[in-house]
């Protein structure tokens, strides 16, 4: 009724163009309302969720294959999602998984609907990635590198610190290995910080190098996952030793501080002697900075003894001069220096070692025994030890002389048989010059060749000569004397032997012979003004040394 009085009263004109704008109103209100009904997608995804999982629905009234209906995805994150008519489901692959780590926490998108081409209605797509914990600790390789620290460094400080990071964000707690090989020199005080204090004073003269081993542990998750990393520490040195004496005995080697004793040296020197180098036992004056990765150099001086310049001493080397002479060596038999070696950069740090200088008169003649090869005979016995007899059965005395000596007697002489020759282990000599033998340990009928040396413990001189000793058979008499030109001696001449071998008749030898070396050596106390090289010297307890040795 409304449109026919409308029609009635107006143009024809007017009507055409009425219905053709009436028309188009229509067709595009149909158009609009295939569009309408959808909106924006809020949802939450895990990260690492397969292809295909459920995202949203668009809720478009109309399905999208309706004729002339188009949906597409746009933006940023587009490529994540893919469209099953009005849902959006999660677009990745076995090679293209969603990591909140790399992709981020938020992935956006726009649906556009489209009709005959026409853009009619958009709708955001907003998706949360949710963290789950698939990613381990890793230590920063910077904080992990091999690094140095002063052996000076303070204990209870901070000795280095180490970092680790997690992907996932979770809390960290660093824990030190306590079966790693060095672990004792360190702490961890605050787990969550990395730093590592130390905890024990460090030694470079004793350990140069350490190696810790830490973990980084995730404490706020069910995986409590961790990483390991092994840190080398390079101990460097600091001047905190003083100057030591070579060479040195160590005293002390424990985890605070080496200590050494210094070595004593000794020189001998004879009387007249000067403008000489002293040669020292047991080597000769050296002193190193304690310090072995500083070696600081030391300058030697000599604090005493110097005895108004009679000794200088090289300030670089060490090396000890005799300037001046000893006349009397019985007025000065020795002389003691006391020599400091200082380091050049401290003064304050130095140490101290005593010399000893021996002041001997002088050595003309070396000592020579009485023969160059001596002949002994002992009998097969049970007995542990026997006298060595010679030629017609009287005892053998192997005795070397000094022509330094008034009587050719030198106090000084010690006597010992060479210890390279197997036989040596069978016998013993004295130092009266007795030899006695382990008869119970000889072969019957056998020979044994020796060599017995004698030494001047003052100047040095050793003398050999050989000794051959003949085990005789039970009842067998010693020989009288050599027998025959070619032999060791020209004639031997067969006897008995009276008592040669026992203990009793070894004691009344000893006790002879001691008797003899006191006398002796009284005498030489008496005519030590023509020889002045005769040392003091204590009579030996021949009896205990021999019960001592075949006991």
């Amino acid at each position: 009724m409304f449109l026919r009085l409308i029609f009635s009263q107006q143009p024809l004109w007017k009507i055409l163009i009425f219905c053709h704008l009436y028309s188009v109103v229509s067709r595009h209100s149909v158009i609009a309302s295939e569009c309408e009904g959808g909106h924006d997608v809020f949802a939450k995804v895990k990260e690492n969720s397969l292809m295909g999982t459920f995202i949203g629905n668009l809720g478009f009234t109309v399905h999208p294959s309706a004729n002339h209906m188009h949906l597409t995805v746009s933006g940023k994150d587009a490529g994540w999602f893919y469209l099953e008519g009005r849902t959006v489901r999660l677009n990745s692959t076995s090679t293209r998984i969603i990591d909140r780590e790399i992709h981020g926490s938020v992935l956006t998108a726009t649906v556009r609907c489209y009709k005959h081409k026409t853009l009619q209605a958009e709708h955001r797509i907003m998706v949360e990635v949710l963290n789950e914990n698939d990613n381990k600790p890793e230590f920063l390789q910077s904080s992990i590198q091999p690094l140095q620290l002063s052996e000076l460094t303070a204990v209870n400080s901070v000795a280095f610190t180490v970092q680790a990071t997690d992907g996932d964000g979770d809390t960290l707690t660093y824990i030190i290995d306590e079966t790693s090989p060095d672990a004792w020199y360190f702490r961890v005080d605050l787990p969550n910080s990395g730093k590592v204090i130390l905890n024990n004073s460090l030694d470079y003269e004793i350990k140069t190098q350490l190696r810790l081993t830490i973990s980084a542990v995730e404490t706020n998750t069910n995986e409590h996952y961790s990483t390991t990393a092994t840190v080398i520490i390079n101990v460097t040195d600091g001047d905190d030793q003083y100057p030591q004496f070579r060479p040195c005995t160590l005293l002390s080697a424990n985890h605070g501080k080496r200590i050494c004793a210094n070595p004593l040296y000794t020189a001998n020197i004879t009387e007249n002697e000067q403008d000489i180098v002293l040669d020292f036992c047991p080597g000769p004056i050296q002193a190193l900075d304690g310090d072995e990765g500083l070696r600081t150099p030391v300058v030697y001086s000599i604090l005493s003894g110097a005895d108004n310049g009679r000794f200088v001493i090289d300030s670089s080397s060490g090396e000890v001069k005799l300037t001046r002479r000893v006349e009397n060596r019985l007025l000065i038999p020795t002389l003691r220096l006391r020599v400091m070696a200082a380091q050049t950069d401290d003064p304050l740090k130095y140490a101290v070692a005593t010399v000893l200088v021996r002041v001997l008169a002088e050595n003309k003649f070396p000592p020579q025994f009485n023969r160059s090869a001596y002949r002994g005979f002992v009998s097969e016995s049970t007995s542990p030890a026997s006298l060595v007899m010679t030629y017609a059965n009287k005892l053998l005395v192997l005795e070397a002389t000094d022509q330094d000596f008034s009587d050719g007697f030198n106090p000084r002489l010690q006597y010992s048989l060479n210890s390279q020759q197997n036989s040596s282990r069978l016998f013993y000599i004295t130092q009266e010059g007795l030899l006695i033998a382990k008869t119970n340990r000889l072969l019957p009928s056998h020979k044994y060749f020796l060599e017995v040396l004698a030494t001047d413990l003052e100047s040095g001189d050793t003398v050999k000569a050989a000794l051959h000793v003949e085990v005789l058979q039970k009842g067998q008499s010693v020989p009288q004397g050599p027998l025959g030109a070619g032999l060791l001696y020209s004639s031997e001449t067969v006897g008995r032997a009276e008592g040669v071998a026992g203990v009793y008749l070894i004691l009344v030898a000893i006790a002879l012979f001691t008797l003899v070396r006191c006398i002796r050596m009284s005498r030489e106390k008496r005519d030590h003004a023509i020889r002045t090289n005769v040392a003091d010297s204590s009579d030996p307890n021949v009896s205990l040394r021999m019960f001592q040795m075949v006991s």
